[in-house]
């Protein structure tokens, strides 16, 4: 077997793996389809029962009994939580009933139900032309997105639609703000934050720079765990902390029971003698100093007291005006979001030298906002900036060629994928193919000014096609090609853009971007 044959076999099973998860899908629109089915059925058993009461109707109460007794019964059929029976009610009748764009898209395959549940999460409270709109809008979505990005997209799209300002709906949501324990296995449980978002956003940078500045060649944990020991030293007062990170006492007969309930604690978390803590890190580096520096997009307006339109949280989406000037004026360290001829950022330095400049920097970061792999939501500022074409093999140190990848992608990069940047697009139109002569050979009696004419759109088609870091595909061993997401972006606008007067390509084929990635 050759590698080709190999990795077309490969790419069959792929295929055969997405077939299976579009027969999920379509399975689980059926399963909604019929949960719905019983919940209205419920409303059926409910008048006969109050029939047989001597009632001339269901009233609401004998309906709500209904419905209540349909979730409980469910939750035990399929073993879940009442709560997740609930909820999948709920999901099923507003699928069937008030989102058929994302439901039509469900029992085709083309979107997974998390995708379905990210629009409905979206769409609560609106209006229903405003529902129609968000749902048609999200489902076409959907096909190219992953959950976590489309989550980011519908939060954008819905503040468009929701009529409530949005200073507003965020003062009523803090109200909800609260901290849950969920115990887990092996001694562990989960600690959740339900905060508003600039303090959420704010607190976990935070933890990463600190956990950042502790890593070293001498220091064995991942940066997952020293986040999580960083949130322990800060979180935890001086002896709590003592506490927690002592040394087993010991006393000379083991059978004794003289071991306090803190050092209890203490032998059962340092087991292994794994190093639990960075209490000390005060002694190296600065935690009051350290300031995570969050991007935020705030419109003139808006920062001027002229608007109420939201700004925009790097990493998070909208965040109501008030908050916006608020971080525009007290933040320490505001990163103005502009573009390069306001700021003057330098933006390439061609084959001069192999280092990024600073400023460059910046720009990049603000640019790609995380790793350029499709789907991969690793922040840039967590990432390495590489170049597209290899510094080694001519490649240029300038914007069109520098991209941020996550340490994984890079590597995968240099080993199994290759990857490069594309034009934007085509321009609206092309001069007709031309024979040997360079004259279109249907027209042979064109004039020399329309020949020299064809001669200057050729020169700005070939500007015009020059390739940009703007459109990053990357082609898999099996010889599938997909784009990252600042691409499928970048394709919507320009699709919106053209409206009805053309049809632009980036490629051959039917479709804008024919090879998608299909989540």
């Amino acid at each position: 077997m050759t590698l080709a044959q190999a990795n077309t076999h490969l790419g069959d099973l792929f295929d055969a793996v997405v077939a299976g998860f579009a027969e999920v899908a379509a399975a689980q629109a059926r399963a909604a389809e019929r949960v719905e089915e019983l919940r209205q059925w419920s409303s059926v058993v409910a008048e006969v029962a109050a029939r047989h009461r001597g009632k001339k109707c269901a009233d609401g109460i004998d309906l709500g009994d209904a419905e209540r007794s349909v979730v409980a019964e469910l939750g035990c059929a399929l073993r879940l939580p009442e709560r997740s029976a609930g909820a999948l009610v709920s999901e099923s009748k507003a699928l069937v009933h008030e989102h058929p764009a994302t439901m039509a898209a469900l029992r085709e395959g083309q979107v997974s139900y998390r995708h379905a549940q990210a629009v409905l999460d979206a769409t609560v409270g609106l209006d229903e032309p405003s529902v129609l709109e968000l749902d048609a809008l999200l489902a076409l979505k959907a096909q190219t997105l992953t959950v976590s990005r489309l989550k980011t997209v519908a939060r954008r799209e819905r503040e468009r639609r929701d009529s409530r300002p949005l200073v507003e709906r965020h003062q009523v949501a803090a109200q909800d703000r609260h901290v849950e324990l969920h115990p887990c296995g092996d001694g562990m449980a989960w600690l959740h934050h339900l905060l508003p978002a600039v303090q959420a956003t704010a607190i976990f940078h935070r933890l990463t720079d600190i956990a950042t500045a502790v890593q070293g060649p001498d220091e064995p944990r991942t940066l997952a765990q020293l986040r999580a020991d960083a949130s322990v030293d800060l979180m935890l007062d001086d002896d709590a902390r003592t506490a927690l990170t002592a040394a087993p006492v010991t006393s000379a007969d083991d059978s004794s029971d003289d071991r306090t309930v803190e050092a209890d604690t203490a032998a059962q978390y340092t087991a292994g003698n794994p190093r639990q803590s960075i209490a000390g890190i005060a002694d190296r580096v600065s935690l009051g100093g350290i300031k995570p520096q969050v991007a935020v997009t705030i419109p003139v307006m808006t920062l001027l007291g002229h608007s109420d339109e939201p700004g925009d949280l790097a990493g998070h989406g909208p965040i109501d005006a008030h908050t916006a000037r608020r971080l525009a004026a007290q933040a320490p360290s505001f990163l103005r979001i502009l573009t390069h001829p306001e700021t003057g950022t330098v933006l390439s330095v061609g084959r001069d030298r192999y280092a990024v400049p600073a400023d460059l920097k910046s720009w990049l970061r603000i640019r790609d906002e995380t790793c350029r792999f499709p789907g991969c939501s690793r922040r840039a500022q967590r990432c390495d900036i590489d170049h597209v074409k290899d510094w080694a093999h001519g490649g240029t140190t300038d914007h069109h060629n520098l991209i941020h990848l996550c340490r994984h992608h890079h590597r995968l990069k240099h080993t199994t994928w290759t990857v490069r940047t594309e034009p934007v697009h085509r321009p609206p139109t092309q001069p007709p193919d031309r024979g040997s002569g360079g004259r279109d050979p249907d027209h042979d009696d064109q004039n020399d000014d329309n020949h020299e004419t064809h001669e200057t759109h050729d020169h700005e088609t070939h500007e015009h096609l020059a390739p940009t870091a703007d459109v990053v595909r990357w082609t898999a061993p099996t010889g599938r090609d997909y784009l990252d997401h600042a691409a499928q972006e970048l394709a919507r606008r320009h699709a919106v853009d053209s409206g009805a007067r053309h049809t632009t390509h980036v490629d051959r084929g039917e479709s804008q971007f024919p090879d998608d990635p299909p989540f």
